[in-house]
């Protein structure tokens, strides 16, 4: 019988041909296609498929740096072995990244690890047909945890550094802190409220009380309260990679009742398993982890809790950050188990196993959490972080002097600053945001709603900040990412087009950004718009930050435009850069050039689409006079009617000329 890997295998790697391994009888395949492009390749190992782990370690340096968009594919070679065959990870080096070294040009030319392959050889491939070929050392079948040993040293730095952030009394770090008196009022709908240093906190509903090495003191799941009198609680931020939905270690109606008694120690992921025991050394007794403090098989308890995050992550003691790792991977990278294990790939003609190839690295797998939306915000919500990754333990707090931009700009409050220099802090966040991977689109919003409600509070709804409108709507798609991220369209409902939630992109505020070389605001001028209504419609009972739909409505001076194809593009853009996905807007009636225009979605720029131009920002009236950038605004497409209002839909950003201030006239706007 097969023995069978603990950890996931991605779709992909199911995928692979048997007799890639072997030598068939009567076709010869030598070449499969594993992954569209390197990039792919090392998230999915990223994400905790086994395979793809083994397969990334496998790789040689500095391939691992240079191949972000090659393809890779598994290569056969006959070795004149009957049965088996020699099996190279090969990538296509003319997608290799430019400026290579001379010890690259050196790999890239002699391919040292296997010849006559079609494209050049990355990595060799260890495997198995049977199971008794694999040594013991890398069958790990029956445990999923790894019992290598951290420095103790790692420890005292930590607890030192925590125990000098409270003695020190850091006010940017004591945002909200759980008294040791009884100051918790218990709600019908059991929230805990708690007065604490700064304003009013909610305690979790639940937390995981880690126990002890005792053998009457298991691990279990625990009222939020406990930690109003014990301390406080500590907080685990990972990705969870490839979890399944059925993983035993989630909290779910049916475990809820066993782990209220216990939650056994061998179920966990080792991720999970490392929070566990580093919450002991550390002297505390609590902490919340997501999978296992919210019912996953709950909507309205996953939206309630949701709806509380700025508050649970902001009234944490501290926040664990796997930097390196998905759920199996480890606090540390170097805990990984997938890398020192073998890999059970089942395939329709028969079972390979996958061994441990890896080689001396550089190169450290993606850090997840500095790629995910979720883990962005608790980043920015917690007072306190400390990141394992693989070569170091780092402790980060707001109140440190000797790093306190990052840590204290993040935690500030949007009230915190003069209006002139939002930019700083809430348009700057929002651009890093858009950068960020969530896996499941409409969680655009929910993943940003603590930031919001921490920074901004009720000035925000859906992406579109009151005290601040025009600003909010004059976001652009940020076209130095134009060959990675050209945006796209949800086909699920996330967002009104006018949000820059709409679009799954990366943006860029430029008028907000300018503003560090500028007045703090300049002088009303006649074109100016007025704001008339903002609102949205929330998704849930819960203030969890989706909308189900939302409307803008203002007084604006509007030209209709048709957009045309004129090279050189305005603006001193030179030819051929930044041209995809822009277009020039001609007047209707007079077909003078009114603006520039880039469209949310690259590939739905187009030549003769009329659209309504939108001046949302004015700049010094002087330079209407000359040949320039006039204003800046937004190109809207007709929606439809209802009701007898006119929709309207954001299709792009635009920079105006001074000749708009001739074709313009006021009207009102609805965009949807």
């Amino acid at each position: 019988m097969a023995h069978q890997t603990p950890w996931p295998i991605c779709s992909t790697c199911r995928t692979i041909p048997h007799n890639i391994f072997t030598v068939p009888a009567s076709s010869d395949l030598t070449q499969f296609k594993l992954w569209d492009s390197f990039t792919r390749f090392a998230e999915s190992a990223a994400r905790g498929c086994h395979t793809c782990t083994l397969l990334y370690e496998a790789v040689h340096e500095p391939y691992k740096s240079r191949l972000k968009n090659a393809e890779v594919y598994l290569e056969s070679l006959s070795t004149g072995d009957n049965v088996k065959r020699e099996v190279v990870v090969t990538a296509n080096s003319t997608l290799l990244e430019p400026c290579a070294g001379r010890e690259e040009e050196a790999l890239l030319k002699g391919g040292n690890l296997s010849a006559g392959t079609s494209f050049t050889p990355i990595a060799h491939l260890k495997f198995a047909l049977n199971h008794n070929e694999i040594e013991a050392s890398t069958k790990y079948y029956q445990d999923m945890i790894s019992l290598y040993a951290e420095d103790d040293g790692a420890q005292r730095y930590i607890r030192q550094s925590l125990d000098k952030c409270l003695a020190e009394h850091h006010e940017s770090c004591n945002r909200s802190i759980f008294p040791l008196s009884a100051q918790a009022t218990q709600r019908p709908t059991h929230t805990n409220i708690v007065y604490g240093n700064d304003g009013v906190a909610v305690a979790p509903t639940r937390l995981v009380y880690v126990g002890s090495d005792a053998v009457n003191d298991p691990p279990r799941i625990v009222p939020g309260e406990e930690c109003l009198y014990k301390g406080g609680h500590l907080i685990l931020s990972y990705c969870w990679g490839m979890t399944p939905k059925d993983a035993p270690w989630q909290l779910t109606s049916n475990t809820m009742e066993s782990f209220a008694v216990e939650i056994p120690l061998n179920v966990l992921p080792q991720t999970l398993h490392d929070a566990f025991m580093w919450t002991r050394r550390l002297g505390e007794a609590y902490i919340w982890i997501d999978s296992m403090c919210i019912v996953q098989d709950s909507k309205e308890d996953w939206e309630r809790e949701a709806s509380r995050m700025a508050s649970i992550y902001g009234c944490a003691k501290m926040t664990l950050v796997a930097a390196s790792s998905s759920a199996y991977g480890g606090m540390t990278d170097r805990r990984n188990p997938l890398r020192n294990s073998a890999a059970t790939l089942p395939c329709s003609e028969g079972t390979v196993y996958i061994l441990p190839n890896g080689q001396k690295r550089s190169t450290p797998l993606p850090p997840p959490t500095e790629s995910r939306g979720w883990c962005y915000q608790e980043n920015l919500l917690s007072s306190r972080l400390v990141r394992f990754t693989r070569t170091s333990v780092q402790y980060q707090c707001s109140g440190d002097n000797a790093r306190p931009p990052v840590r204290a700009q993040g935690l500030e409050r949007l009230t915190d600053h003069p209006p002139f220099r939002w930019y700083i802090l809430w348009y700057r966040l929002i651009e890093r945001y858009t950068n960020m991977h969530l896996t499941y689109p409409a969680d655009k919003l929910r993943a940003f709603h603590g930031i919001a409600m921490d920074k901004a509070g009720g000035h925000y709804n859906a992406g579109f900040l009151g005290a601040d409108p025009w600003a909010s709507l004059l976001w652009c798609r940020d076209e130095h990412q134009i060959r990675m991220r050209p945006g796209r369209r949800y086909e699920e409902y996330v967002a009104p087009s006018w949000s820059w939630a709409a679009v799954d992109a990366p943006v860029l505020f430029y008028e907000a950004n300018g503003r560090s070389t500028r007045e703090k605001q300049l002088e009303p001028v006649p074109w100016d718009p007025v704001l008339l209504s903002a609102s949205v419609k929330q998704a849930s009972y819960f203030d969890t930050g989706a909308v189900k739909s939302g409307s803008v409505q203002l007084s604006a001076f509007c030209a209709l435009a048709r957009t045309a194809t004129n090279e050189p593009y305005l603006f001193n853009t030179k030819l051929g850069r930044h041209t995809y996905g822009r277009r020039n807007l001609r007047d209707c009636s007079t077909g003078r050039v009114i603006g520039l225009m880039v469209f949310d979605v690259a590939s739905e720029a187009a030549d003769a689409i009329v659209l309504l131009c939108v001046l949302l920002h004015a700049v010094n009236v002087e330079l209407w006079l000359k040949n320039g950038t006039a204003g800046l605004g937004v190109a809207l497409r007709l929606r439809g009617f209802e009701k007898g209002r006119v929709l309207y839909e954001r299709a792009g950003y635009v920079q105006c000329t001074a000749a708009f201030a001739e074709s313009g006239w006021r009207g009102r706007v609805e965009v949807v």
